[in-house]
């Protein structure tokens, strides 16, 4: 199934409800499905025009707004892959990221045309710049080819094993490496929810950089369902409680270090939540005592808390730990064990705990955490011995460890990988040494993540001086 159709069925259905929301921003934008389906097509008219076509790839470096959803689905209504940059990243990943995906075009907000400005020259395939601003020398305006161009609907087979996205993450290598995720994988994530429905209105406010999985993921989520998408274009704990209160959302998704944050606005308290029905969160190790205290914050005020626990290879959540576990007003003791866990496996989701020759181990025994799912990544873009190590005999092998109680529960208990997770984004221990090394003052440097109430993991360096400087 192509996921333009999630905007096609959508927008039949419930064509005068709000599709995307913009808040917190400069820029403002209120859009209905029945809007933005045009936009889309135009958009698509006018990337045809560019000479983007199916199989081509284009890419985005810019904050969440309105126009970068529109962008994914024109994307998708080409069979384009769509490529979301981390912003974050160095020029020379950035240029990697660009030139390894053989990204035809790069569309670009108004915060990074500079950065874009000062990478183009070693860009290797990219024609066209398109500015979500104003034009710019070498570069062309978004609104204005939206204006320019045609209106006829554009129809594109996909095979489902095709990309829809690639996302670059970063692992063990300095440079990062692409997730390819198909429209298999994102349909088989989104059709685990009910699809849109005229009379069930529901807005998904999204706070995770649509970079992330989790981000890309709401993007498919909010459309099928017909939720719509309140849009921050970043975050902060303050914009965030004021979105809730002045949209009425009723779903978001945080990742720990946020929601730690929204608990800690001096005046939390005089937020109006009541249209908040649910929570979820994850994307990095959750400290047990943010989600004790987001227990007693949240759930006496009905709004149910889920822990999601997923890799951008599996196109996000494996397990969850449902609100029912978070409710401590019953069965306290043992619910406040549980809270150590990332919960069950989702319904399409088959987990196995192996050893180190991928044999499956039993019940309470302490291992790789391995999955096999529908929604399990094509593979590493271009990287093939990455993918058979990552994959094997069609189970992903997360790098992570941990065991599985009696209750079907799963606790990580550590990592294979030597990866940091601070705040939701992976880091490389190996590139922070590469640098720490290269000064004369270094002799030897080793980097590890450290458990942290805020962040879930920061970065902690143990240095060896050079001789002459000891």
């Amino acid at each position: 199934m192509n996921t333009i159709e999630f905007l096609q069925i959508t927008s039949a259905v419930v064509p005068d409800r709000e599709a995307l929301v913009e808040v917190g921003g400069t820029n403002s934008k209120r859009i209905t499905f029945e809007e933005m389906y045009p936009l889309v097509v135009k958009l698509a008219n006018a990337l045809q025009g560019l000479g983007v076509e199916k199989g081509n790839k284009v890419a985005t470096m810019a904050q969440n707004s309105a126009d970068f959803v529109i962008t994914y689905y024109a994307c998708a209504m080409l069979g384009v892959t769509f490529v979301p940059l981390n912003y974050r990243s160095k020029d020379e990943e950035l240029t990697h990221m660009l030139n390894v995906s053989e990204c035809q075009a790069v569309f670009v907000s108004e915060r990074y045309t500079d950065l874009v400005s000062r990478i183009r020259p070693t860009l290797t395939t990219v024609k066209h710049v398109v500015n979500y601003g104003a034009a710019t020398p070498g570069a062309l305006a978004f609104d204005d080819i939206v204006a320019a161009a045609g209106e006829d609907e554009i129809w594109t087979e996909v095979d489902d094993k095709d990309a829809t996205i690639i996302i670059f993450t970063s692992g063990t290598t300095a440079l990062p490496k692409g997730v390819q995720l198909t429209y298999l994988d994102m349909t088989a994530y989104v059709t685990n929810q009910q699809p849109a429905d005229p009379d069930v209105h529901e807005k998904l406010l999204v706070s995770a950089p649509f970079f992330h999985v989790a981000g890309a993921t709401a993007m498919m989520l909010a459309v099928w369902c017909g939720r719509t998408l309140v849009i921050l274009p970043q975050f902060t704990p303050e914009l965030w409680l004021q979105a809730v209160q002045q949209e009425g959302t009723s779903h978001a998704f945080v990742v720990p270090t946020m929601l730690k944050r929204i608990m800690e606005v001096p005046d939390f308290e005089k937020y109006d939540l009541s249209t908040m029905r649910q929570i979820t969160y994850g994307a990095a190790p959750m400290p047990y005592e943010v989600v004790r205290k987001a227990c007693d914050v949240f759930s006496p005020r009905g709004i149910g808390l889920i822990n999601a626990y997923g890799q951008t290879e599996s196109t996000a959540t494996l397990t969850f730990l449902g609100p029912e576990d978070h409710d401590l007003s019953v069965d306290t003791e043992i619910k406040e064990q549980r809270l150590r866990s990332v919960g069950k496996p989702m319904p399409d989701v088959e987990l196995g705990i192996m050893d180190e020759r991928n044999r499956l181990l039993p019940p309470g025994t302490e291992g790789e955490i391995c999955v096999r799912s529908d929604r399990v990544m094509k593979g590493y873009y271009k990287q093939e011995d990455a993918t058979s190590t990552a994959i094997i005999d069609n189970w992903l092998h997360t790098g992570d460890v941990g065991k599985v109680d009696e209750g079907g529960y799963l606790f990580i208990t550590g990592r294979k990988k030597d990866i940091i997770i601070r705040g939701g984004e992976n880091i490389s221990p190996g590139e922070i040494e590469n640098v720490l090394e290269a000064h004369p003052s270094v002799e030897e440097a080793a980097v590890i993540g450290v458990p942290d109430v805020e962040w879930g993991e920061v970065v902690k360096a143990i240095i060896v001086l050079a001789p002459a400087r000891r």
